[in-house]
């Protein structure tokens, strides 16, 4: 297939990148990928069709029934949870009947409930109190389901039911998150935001990377030795400094000026690691900057590509919400039931705490639905690896294009098709490779399915009286099937590599790859390396900016006034999940140019491996830093 000694490389010879690719790689694998998906289509439809999301979130009703739902489980048109009083009786102390409450179709939240007027709740409270007379009491809607005390008549009351529901893990998360829907306008324009920021820092990776690489190892060195400077210096009342509420570990007393003095030489020997590392490594530091930055500069010449980190983080987003979305459907087609204390409660607001019903739930599943449930999210994660893959392919089908392309006499490259590369990508991966894209992830999606049942497990150990033999066995497992997970996974994207130049099916790609990197371990592991630190440095750029603009917004008038319909209660937790989102929006950017430096090495350890490599189009600082890492 390739030429030898001084003959010229035939993926050089300047013919058409598509000639190469021609019918269908594993065929097979592809029309099981389209009949799995035609079976997975089914699942889902049937998930829609007898689930409803509406079970995980809305409150239930003494009979077990979901307020706001259709059909026998639900009580239609009433969509909020209410705690009845047992006696008629007003004021800041009230008794309520936490065990039995009712769905309603508005939560009372007029004074007129003190004056003697008749509410509707007060009627259907007579359904679990008897014929008793019995008062509404003011109350307000918490988290647009459930009808809380109002606070400014019934403090205490209303600060007790809180406790209630925050003693419940599912139900205290749903609360702190619940000033998302109100910050969504902040949370779109931080999405803008975290874009731009990914553009600015590919921009700076194209212009001075080695500044930007010198500058996160300088970081490095000082944030450590000052780290290890602080804990020494300080050492014997470390934990008199800690936060409140965080406490440190059981016997940590006995022994913290020993443990502080250990942990401070452990930053130190950091600090001269990174030293003797950027010493001993700063010309090879200096050529993976240089590769870094020449595969930016690939990126920018393959103007299409620029758009591909855009396209993935809406595409996997829209995927993943659907996908969501259809597991919760699918999960509450079990049987669902409310767990109900064996006595009846009715205290008063001082010892409500941990007795409120109507809000936690669970399901429970047959054996049919638990393989539905398995097959359900084997088929979800093998479609974001097929995502994954395709996103690969297509930026190494472009690096097959940029790595082609000739150059002048200028020594600047003769780029045609670079504005159309990223459809090129695409059609060429789904047209031509769609069966070795779902063999390579369908792998991958088999081996994080067995390390989630291998956490759940462990979890299922823990509840069951943790045998400490089992636990490390399973840690184990779940370690080597991470391990391997890890190693597949940089196999199957060299093996996409390889195929986008070559147009070989998956298994051939995969074995021919492992021989091309045998012969680049040096220079692989150094670029490695500086991908490494660019990129975790690139996300955090980017969440910490965009989580900072976040919270600046949420700040403004318009978002702290409670009058306002976009009222955020919680700035903080509306910045987290922004510096989330910007984090997710980062490593889109950020495997584009991993993905593109890798490529690019990988193409000019194809031409070193047959002969050609004096002839090679790859840039200069790729050879350069084979011909300085070669053994």
């Amino acid at each position: 297939m390739f030429g030898s000694g001084g003959q010229a490389h035939p993926l050089n010879t300047g013919d058409d990148l598509k000639h190469r690719h021609y019918g269908c790689t594993d065929c097979a694998c592809c029309w099981v990928f389209v009949v799995t998906l035609g079976c997975f289509g089914w699942t889902y439809s049937y998930a829609l069709l007898n689930g409803n999301v509406g079970k995980l979130y809305h409150g239930i009703n003494y009979e077990g029934k979901v307020c706001g739902i259709d059909g026998l489980d639900g009580v239609p048109g009433k969509p909020y949870l209410y705690w009845c009083m047992n006696t008629a009786q007003t004021g800041s102390t009230l008794s309520i009947n936490l065990k039995d409450p009712i769905c309603v179709d508005i939560c009372p939240g007029s004074s007129a409930a003190y004056t003697g007027e008749t509410y509707p709740t007060e009627t259907e409270c007579k359904q679990v109190s008897g014929n008793q007379a019995i008062n509404s009491y003011k109350t307000v809607t918490i988290m647009n389901r459930y009808c809380f005390p109002d606070t400014s008549t019934m403090s205490s009351a209303s600060d007790a039911l809180s406790q209630g529901l925050n003693s419940q893990a599912s139900d205290q998360f749903m609360q702190e998150l619940s000033s998302i829907p109100a910050a969504w306008p902040v949370l779109l324009l931080s999405t803008f935001v975290s874009v731009l920021l990914g553009y600015i820092w590919m921009a700076s990776l194209r212009h001075c990377a080695q500044c930007l690489i010198w500058v996160a190892i300088v970081l490095c060195i000082v944030v450590s030795f000052c780290t290890g400077l602080y804990i020494f210096v300080n050492a014997g009342t470390l934990s008199q400094r800690l936060p409140s509420g965080v406490n440190p570990p059981a016997d940590f007393g006995e022994h913290e000026k020993l443990v502080c003095q250990v942990l401070a030489g452990v930053c130190w020997v950091i600090t001269a690691v990174c030293i003797c590392m950027a010493c001993c490594f700063r010309n090879s530091i200096a050529m993976a900057t240089e590769t870094v930055e020449a595969a930016c500069e690939a990126i920018f010449e393959m103007s299409s590509l620029l758009l591909l980190p855009v396209l993935k983080a809406t595409v996997k987003t829209i995927a993943f919400v659907v996908l969501l979305y259809g597991f919760c459907a699918l999960v509450t087609t079990a049987e669902m039931t409310s767990p109900q204390d064996d006595t009846g409660i009715t205290s008063d607001s001082s010892t409500w705490s941990n007795s409120v019903s109507g809000v936690a739930r669970s399901f429970h599943f047959t054996t049919g639905e638990k393989w539905l449930l398995v097959f359900y999210v084997f088929v979800s994660i093998w479609i974001e690896c097929f995502f994954n893959a395709l996103y690969q392919f297509i930026i190494a089908y472009a690096m097959a294009e940029y790595h082609q392309s000739p150059m002048d006499h200028d020594g600047d490259r003769d780029i045609g098709g670079g504005c159309c590369a990223l459809w090129d990508g695409v059609s060429v991966a789904l047209y031509h490779h769609c069966g070795s894209l779902a063999f390579g992830s369908a792998i991958v999606a088999a081996l994080w399915v067995v390390e989630l049942i291998v956490k759940f497990l462990e979890a299922q150990n823990k509840e069951q009286g943790n045998n400490a033999c089992v636990a490390c066995i399973l840690r184990c497992l779940e370690s080597l099937v991470a391990c391997c997970r890890e190693l597949v996974e940089f196999l199957n994207k060299n093996a996409y590599v390889y195929m986008a130049i070559t147009g070989n099916a998956f298994c051939d790609s995969a074995k021919a790859a492992m021989g091309v990197l045998a012969s680049i371990p040096g220079a692989m592991a150094v670029l490695n390396g500086a991908t490494l630190v660019f990129s975790l440095f690139g996300v955090l750029f980017v969440a910490s900016g965009t989580g900072a603009f976040t919270f600046f917004l949420t700040g403004t008038s318009t978002f702290s006034d409670q009058s306002s319909s976009y009222y955020v209660e919680s700035p903080a937790v509306v910045a987290a999940v922004a510096a989330v989102m910007g984090g997710g929006v980062a490593l889109c950017f950020m495997l584009v140019f991993d993905m593109a430096s890798d490529a690019l090495l990988f193409y000019f350890g194809l031409d070193l491996q047959s002969g050609s490599s004096g002839s090679s189009n790859a840039p200069q600082a790729i050879k350069e830093l084979v011909r300085s890492n070669s053994s």
